[in-house]
């Protein structure tokens, strides 16, 4: 499959972005919004989309806010349905680099669940970005000081092109980040 562009959507999930989140602000609402027509261009457009998503043990708070959120097996820790293509495949949490040939060529979608906001720290998804050709990242979802920045500044030193979707990044305004 050839592409110029690929999605990266970091921790689309529901404690940030659905009202009753655990980390749920009200300006989440338009992000949420500007979030959907990314994925509707990714759909119409048939861009290879790259997810992460945040699971947190019980027990934990986590790493983006001063609350519990993206808890394992939770509500909160879902991703937003509509952040969800088919085919997709979800490589779960196993810090392994064996990775399937030619993923993009059977899905849409690849999704890395991580305990920790850096993508980069997920040996799978490291190895499945740094496989690809010279494409350029169209970045969105929550934690602007934590996993999206994280995002940008490991795809930048490893000489991918990064646009960051301003309107379609949650600024969590973490003191943890």
């Amino acid at each position: 499959m050839n592409f110029d562009l690929v999605l990266l959507d970091i921790e689309t999930q529901r404690d940030f972005f659905v009202p009753g989140g655990s980390c749920y602000r009200p300006s989440a609402n338009n992000v949420r919004c500007n979030i959907y027509a990314l994925f509707d261009w990714a759909r119409a457009n048939d861009q290879p989309v790259i997810s992460t998503v945040l699971r947190i043990p019980g027990g934990r708070i986590g790493p983006l806010a001063e609350v519990p959120h993206c808890l394992e097996y939770g509500p909160g820790e879902r991703k937003l349905h509509r952040t969800i293509l088919r085919p997709y495949i979800n490589l779960g949490l196993r810090n392994s680099t064996d990775l399937e040939a030619d993923l993009f060529d059977r899905y849409r979608q690849v999704i890395f669940e991580k305990r920790h906001t850096n993508i980069f720290f997920h040996a799978r998804a490291e190895r499945l970005i740094s496989e690809l050709s010279r494409v350029s990242f169209v970045l969105c979802g929550a934690g602007v000081a934590g996993g999206v920045v994280q995002a940008a500044l490991g795809l930048r030193n490893r000489g991918f092109g990064v646009i960051l979707a301003t309107d379609a990044v949650l600024d969590l305004g973490s003191p943890r980040a």
